[in-house]
């Protein structure tokens, strides 16, 4: 009982606290939330070290349990007409298309350098990819095509989402979770007729559902908030409301993950070989997280243990481990330097037969 007062009382702290950070905007996971799930991602469980190696193991915690071997992530971005407004927050003073800008940076910034793509298509009269899914290690381009989105034309919800959906089967790498986060800050009205363009982005976002997608969907001023959230829920993703211009104080927070989660993480704690707990270590808005600095390497077996506690209040639990040797020998060589090893003595052997 005692362990379920302590567990209860943790997911309230991180809780209350979100909501603080986050002042008046309103976050909902999709009616969908299944039970959640925490993974160790790299390096692989089992893996033998020499002792005194510094390793530095990463992880990944979703609400939604989705496990998988990385992220493929496709950003919707509005590009319509009215992104040009101009919304103050915070006593900063930006366009719409700016603030969606900074936010979807903020995100990819946070992002691991590894096993992570993202893609970007933008949608207004019509929908367009400005990037395809691209490695995470060139954060550059993908800022680029975020930052080269402009504002002009319609709102054409619905066709960003199917473009957005079309690029998984094309670009996705087999294996990872599939989501995409849709911005928008008015109410779709296409393609025509406009009265049913809603319908067609909520039936957009069942289909990318339907097909192993989770679909994000986030309102800023201009926005139809009832609209969206009936998108995110079609979508089996989260609702974040950010129309109030106030609140777009707290959006880039939300998105890097410093305030918030698309994948319904309240917080990730984690035990060391020696014991040490780490208490609400950083994630980002995806739920990756790592050691906050190195492990040195223990003889024998070193044990991490992962506890991700969620916004429904349940939580689970992973373990690494990885063992340390203190004989060279028994440090397994990898398979690609054993491949190496006998393409050189294939080389030599032939070099001797032709003298």
């Amino acid at each position: 009982m005692r362990r379920l007062q302590d567990m209860h009382a943790k997911w309230l702290t991180a809780t209350l606290a979100s909501a603080a950070l986050l002042g008046g905007a309103t976050l909902i996971p999709g009616s969908a939330q299944a039970a959640g799930s925490v993974q160790w991602l790299a390096p692989p469980d089992g893996s033998t070290y020499l002792v005194g190696t510094n390793v530095k193991p990463d992880g990944n915690a979703d609400g939604f349990g989705q496990p998988g071997t990385g992220l493929d992530l496709m950003l919707v971005l509005d590009a319509s007409g009215s992104m040009t407004i101009i919304n103050t927050a915070g006593g900063v003073t930006k366009t719409r298309l700016a603030w969606q800008a900074d936010a979807a940076k903020a995100l990819v910034n946070s992002l691991p350098a590894t096993n992570t793509s993202v893609g970007v298509v933008q949608y207004e009269t019509n929908a367009s990819l400005r990037l395809p899914l691209t490695s995470t290690a060139n954060t550059a381009t993908i800022n680029a095509a975020i930052d080269a989105v402009p504002a002009t034309g319609w709102t054409g919800t619905g066709l960003g989402i199917e473009l957005a959906q079309a690029q998984f089967a094309l670009d996705g790498t087999p294996g990872r979770v599939k989501q995409m986060v849709v911005i928008s800050d008015g109410d779709p009205n296409r393609p025509l007729p406009a009265a049913s363009a809603q319908q067609y982005a909520v039936d957009a976002a069942a289909a990318a559902k339907a097909a192993g997608i989770t679909v994000h969907g986030v309102v800023i001023p201009g926005g139809n908030a009832a609209n969206m959230e009936a998108i995110a829920n079609a979508g089996g993703g989260k609702f974040a409301n950010f129309s109030n211009p106030a609140d777009l104080a707290d959006i880039e927070a939300f998105f890097s993950g410093a305030a918030g989660s698309f994948v319904g993480v309240d917080q990730v704690d984690l035990e060391l070989p020696d014991g040490t707990i780490l208490t609400n270590v950083a994630t980002d808005a995806f739920g990756n997280f790592h050691l906050p600095s190195d492990w040195t390497m223990l003889l024998g077996d070193n044990v991490f243990t992962a506890t991700a506690f969620f916004e429904d209040g349940s939580e689970a639990t992973a373990q690494l481990t990885l063992v340390g040797v203190a004989d060279p020998a028994e440090v397994p060589v990898p398979a690609t330097a054993w491949l190496l090893l006998g393409g050189l003595a294939m080389v030599g052997w032939m070099r001797r037969r032709s003298l």
